[in-house]
């Protein structure tokens, strides 16, 4: 490697930790101390006056605790390669098979209650059958890539469709958040800073409650009935690997008998 190169790598490197420290409130000294080693050197890794070693990117990355795609990231910003499995991100075609396989097996054996998976951006990965009816009740084609947070917040079918839309919105605005605090400067963090204008008073009288609770209940119009469903939002995957850091499997229970009925009548 040249030097300008090894110097640019240093750059970018030294521009991403910065970024990080900053998102999560640490200044050089707290970083330093957590991290075990001098400030001084932490200052130089910043300005791209040092490179790291790999030992010290993984000690840095182990101390903000950050997620496995942002560590191999990091890696290459430093000229190395990327350290923990990763695939490309093709959607669920990219997952391993055995791991794309039980995705589908749950989203399947969920049927006919709705259940959609998405990644940590909030994008669609897939849906099954029973999510796929009721979008498809509402007028909307499900595919691969849609948002799930841009279908609740934004104006349209989904939202226009939510009887307790307000309430709704909050919960899964404040999720977001939550996710976005651990997976940082993100696509998903531009889609909140885009919404939550519109929420701030709702926000700010909120801030007692910074968590949202296990589950969210969501009452959904379709035509003359109104449709009661409680959602639940599981973490999928293992903490070893990038590959399943991030996937999320939201799944639809009914609230109430009614809306059970309908549901099961929906999947015969």
């Amino acid at each position: 490697m040249t030097l300008c190169m090894k110097w640019k790598t240093a750059m970018e490197f030294g521009d991403q930790l910065k970024q990080w420290r900053s998102h999560r409130h640490l200044s050089q000294l707290d970083l330093a101390l957590e991290a075990g080693i001098s400030a001084r050197h932490l200052s130089f890794l910043e300005t791209g006056r040092a490179r790291p070693s790999e030992g010290m990117i993984i000690r840095i990355c182990e101390t903000l605790e950050l997620p496995f795609k942002i560590r191999n990231e990091l890696f290459t910003a430093a000229g190395f390669a990327p350290r923990y499995l990763s695939a490309e991100r093709e959607g669920i075609a990219g997952l391993p098979p055995l791991i794309r396989d039980t995705l589908q097996m749950i989203l399947a054996r969920h049927a006919p209650w709705p259940a959609v998976a998405f990644d940590a951006d909030h994008n669609i990965l897939a849906a099954n059958a029973g999510f796929m009816g009721l979008a498809d009740a509402l007028g909307i084609r499900i595919a691969p890539g849609m948002n799930i947070l841009a279908l609740v917040l934004e104006q349209g079918p989904v939202r226009a469709a939510i009887a307790n839309w307000p309430e709704v919105a909050l919960l899964f605005l404040k999720r977001a958040r939550n996710e976005a605090r651990l997976y940082g400067p993100s696509e998903l963090a531009k889609r909140i800073a885009t919404n939550e204008a519109e929420f701030a008073e709702l926000l700010r009288g909120d801030e007692s409650e910074r968590n949202p609770p296990p589950v969210i209940t969501v009452q959904l119009r379709l035509g003359e009935l109104v449709t009661s469903w409680i959602t639940t939002l599981t973490a999928f995957g293992s903490a070893q690997e990038v590959l399943t850091e991030g996937i999320f499997i939201e799944q639809y229970f009914p609230a109430d008998d009614a809306t059970r009925a309908i549901a099961d009548s929906a999947g015969r």
